[in-house]
């Protein structure tokens, strides 16, 4: 009993480094036996005679991670905003002291003018307070340790709304990413993500296991290194979810994904074709890049260079 623990300790330790996909391809065979499904299951969002696809990552990361914290950061903003201005108790006090200015004057006795003029502002001629109102008495009339925290609260709210504003903009921009295509004719995997495309071939493809699931390897145009190319890191959650992805589900798509590259479409799907709608939460869609076919082939031509690269750096 030690001894299978501490081998599937090993084998643990081992798929979370960066390797080569196909260096598991026996041991997926031996673990698992898989069955053709008419819906294949997340994140495979389509299946032909040639072509597997799987969604990226970021799709939830998208739904789960910024959509709460734009909501997050509006829900504290207007919450700030909701109790900045003068509170029901003190715009009763302004009134009061008005009131109050009003007798002393009647009766001849001294009274504090800039405290008159502060509470008058506060409340105006209809006796209601505003946050408007309360500004314009802070500036005008309001101590200058009064005046400095208005002034503290409009810069913190300000920041606070304008923040939301950015992770909104973000939320609305942000494209539906590429899909990672396998393409089984061909022997390649491919994607591209904001203009720049990654590829290699299937035997290359290097693969890691992550907290969020699976991280897949390809070698992608990089401006910021020698000679343009260098890994590129995608992101892949077997269940579809963000979150409870665990290695039985991991090496369940990696099965899929070696039946399909090495039997075809009906060792994964029991249809003539497979097509799963992409989400209609997006405004925006990342566009194939120009070129396509001519900058694969580049890509292609180097990516042998690829297993080397993810095996010695650390990414």
């Amino acid at each position: 009993m030690v001894e299978k623990r501490t081998d599937k300790t090993k084998l643990w330790w081992q798929r979370r480094h960066a390797q080569r996909l196909t260096n598991w391809r026996q041991q997926f065979k031996d673990t698992i036996e898989l069955d053709a499904y008419a819906d294949p299951g997340e994140p495979i969002m389509s299946v032909d005679d040639n072509v597997l696809s799987i969604c990226n990552a970021a799709h939830n990361i998208r739904l789960v991670y910024l959509l709460p914290l734009v909501i997050g950061f509006w829900v504290v903003s207007i919450s700030f905003i909701y109790d900045f201005g003068p509170s029901s108790a003190q715009v009763s006090y302004a009134n009061y002291r008005v009131e109050k200015k009003l007798e002393l004057e009647k009766k001849g006795k001294p009274f504090d003018e800039q405290e008159y003029f502060y509470f008058e502002a506060l409340v105006g001629t209809d006796g209601k307070g505003s946050k408007l109102k309360y500004i314009n008495a802070a500036i005008k009339y309001g101590t200058d340790r009064h005046r400095k925290s208005v002034y503290g609260d409009i810069i913190f709210i300000s920041i606070l709304v304008f923040i939301a504003l950015l992770h909104t903009l973000a939320l609305l921009r942000f494209p539906r990413l590429a899909d990672i295509y396998f393409d089984r004719q061909r022997g390649i995997v491919y994607t591209w993500r904001f203009g720049k495309i990654a590829a290699c071939r299937f035997e290359n493809l290097g693969f890691r296991e992550d907290k969020i699931g699976l991280t897949l390897f390809l070698y992608g145009e990089n401006k910021k290194h020698n000679g343009g190319y260098w890994p590129a890191l995608f992101g892949l959650q077997p269940t579809g979810k963000a979150h409870m992805n665990n290695e039985a589900d991991n090496t369940f798509l990696m099965a899929q994904l070696f039946a399909f590259m090495d039997k075809g479409k009906n060792s994964v799907i029991t249809g003539n074709r497979f097509y799963r709608p992409p989400p209609r939460t997006y405004l925006y869609q990342d566009k194939k890049p120009n070129d396509f076919e001519s900058r694969l082939a580049a890509i292609l031509e180097r990516e042998h260079e690829l297993p080397e690269l993810y095996a010695k750096h650390t990414f």
